[in-house]
């Protein structure tokens, strides 16, 4: 009979636990996966932030975290993922109650984009490991991983490239009531021009430089049309990382520029462009832009791009293209602008295996093979 009774309500509690678990167990539970900074640089080592809260008085034996990231992020730890289309992670722990945990995953980013988690999930037990009670939750984390920075020689040829077309295309003119500054006098100096309170200080002739009357600028323009049958995206992965190195580039020697492409962004699917705005703040932004192009959307036409934004180019301004493209129409788009804007150059991105290409006599001195690493 006692042996009845034990059993009996030995089963009551079962019961009145399983119960209780399936009504409260997910209750008052707070689940958030982050990261350590919403903007990193490519190739960064960030980390992933999991905080989990238990606010309740009741336990919980364990909670398995579950997320799923795209495979551009790259754990260190390894142990706990499986991967398919995405990176899936498990991570383990118990959960007394009223409390909270905290854990830093590191990751490297390995690849420009736009990453988002928007759901998350936590499974957990009943104390006696019966029964099995699941949870999503909505996450509202974000990820910009900005396009990769060149570190070859290409940087340096290109800005030579620039500021050479730039100095040559400076205007002869001078604007008599702007002073951008003092220099020393030199054999072709009107004397007029003389600074004679400057050069009595001195002790030589200095003569007031004027201010150009027009301020120069440059102005990329990034195709990303395919360049090949099988629509490889690494060429044109090279042409936006290229775009945004030199960018920074141009922000070091406070030279404004805009960039337009023909890419698509992820979220607007328009085509990204940006006027010229100088400082650190918009390269940051540009860099944000072009790390939101979806190679995976259809291109606009580059010839409508061309078209829509060169002739608001001043005559005077440096004009860059980016094109791993190289066919026949493309080729003859460029040599009809070329006599519009005779500082046109063109940089092709291409492998080494890449065929040479039968330039137009208009643009075999503005034009430039740069190439990367790989095979296609």
């Amino acid at each position: 009979m006692e042996v009845i009774v034990l059993v009996g309500i030995l089963f009551a509690v079962f019961v009145v636990e399983i119960i209780y678990y399936r009504l409260h167990a997910l209750d008052n539970l707070r689940l958030k996966v982050d990261f350590s900074k919403n903007i990193a640089e490519n190739g960064e080592d960030i980390e992933l932030i999991e905080v989990v809260e238990n606010k309740k008085r009741l336990p919980l034996p364990f909670i398995i975290l579950k997320f799923a990231t795209p495979l551009e992020l790259k754990f260190y730890d390894t142990e706990k993922i499986a991967t398919s289309d995405f990176t899936y992670r498990e991570d383990m722990l118990t959960m007394k109650a009223f409390s909270k945990h905290t854990r830093r995953i590191k990751v490297k980013c390995t690849k420009r984009g736009f990453y988002v988690f928007p759901r998350v999930g936590i499974t957990t037990s009943d104390m006696l490991l019966f029964e099995r009670f699941t949870k999503e939750f909505d996450n509202a984390a974000s990820l910009v991983v900005l396009p990769k920075v060149v570190r070859t020689g290409i940087t340096e040829i290109l800005m030579s490239v620039t500021l050479s077309e730039l100095q040559c295309r400076r205007t002869l003119l001078t604007d008599p009531f702007s002073l951008a500054g003092i220099r020393e006098y030199g054999p072709n100096d009107p004397m007029k021009s003389i600074n004679w309170k400057a050069s009595a200080r001195v002790g030589d002739l200095m003569v007031n430089q004027n201010a150009s009357t027009c301020t120069q600028k440059v102005n990329i323009f990034v195709n990303l049309e395919p360049y090949n049958p099988k629509n490889s995206p690494q060429l044109l992965e090279s042409a936006i990382n290229l775009a945004y190195t030199y960018l920074l580039e141009l922000a070091k020697s406070n030279i404004p520029a805009s960039v337009f492409t023909n890419g698509r962004d992820i979220h607007s699917g328009q085509s990204v462009v940006s006027e010229s705005n100088p400082g650190s703040a918009a390269v940051t932004k540009r860099g944000i832009m072009l790390a939101g192009i979806d190679l995976k959307q259809p291109v606009v036409p580059f010839a409508e791009v061309l078209e829509k934004y060169m002739h608001s180019a001043d005559q005077a301004d440096f004009i860059l293209i980016i094109s791993p493209n190289f066919s026949d129409e493309f080729r003859a788009l460029l040599s009809d602008f070329k006599t519009l804007r005779p500082s046109l150059f063109w940089i092709m991105p291409c492998n080494s295996t890449s065929p040479e290409v039968g330039l137009e006599s208009s643009l075999a001195d503005s034009y430039l093979r740069w190439e990367v690493a790989g095979n296609e």
